[in-house]
């Protein structure tokens, strides 16, 4: 179809209805909208995802505990060669807690192992690495992109259903007055 056939719903033409210049509008706005707005989302989502992940990492500290009980000698091949074992450590305010952290198989009962807290001492898992935080910013922003183009286009969709079916409507209520003067006229 040529640029004369796509743009028929934007001349003047007798033939032309008025809901297919709303159509025409619904696909000229919708298409504007995913051009401009759906980047917007992606990049603007991305940013709110890093930022919020560089602070959590920022709010996160190492800190040295001791193993209370062995850790597991045979996973080694899954979570990186780490197991959680139960560990004792001295949070900030100098209470000593316990608890389940991720440490290196095959340490034993004392040896000490590095652990992650918050800011109140809790244990957390090691902090994401900057690599880790750019890919999980990069999907968010992929997705909620991707989230805007599909709500987008399914409410696109709809209209123009909603539409063809009000002109289906429109011809079959003209055809009921025309049909039986023109059958009797070409018969």
């Amino acid at each position: 179809m040529g640029t004369k056939g796509r743009l028929w719903r934007w001349r003047r033409n007798p033939l032309r209805r008025r809901s297919d210049a709303t159509e025409a509008w619904v696909v000229l706005a919708t298409g504007l909208v995913i051009v401009i707005g759906a980047p917007m989302t992606g990049a603007v989502t991305a940013w709110t995802v890093q930022d919020t992940l560089a602070r959590q990492r920022q709010d996160l500290h190492s800190t040295t505990a001791v193993l209370t009980e062995n850790a597991p000698a045979l996973r080694a091949y899954m979570d990186g060669g780490s197991a959680r074992t139960a560990v004792r450590w001295t949070a900030p305010d100098g209470t000593t807690r316990t608890g389940d952290a991720k440490v290196k198989v095959g340490l034993n009962t004392g040896d000490r192992a590095t652990v992650w807290t918050d800011d109140r001492g809790a244990l957390t898992d090691e902090s994401l690495g900057t690599a880790e935080v750019e890919a999980r910013a990069g999907l968010s922003g992929a997705l909620a992109a991707g989230g805007v183009c599909a709500v987008l286009l399914t409410g696109s969709w709809v209209v123009r259903r909603r539409l063809d079916a009000h002109r289906a409507g429109a011809w079959e209520r003209e055809w009921a007055e025309v049909g039986p003067d023109w059958a009797r006229k070409h018969a």
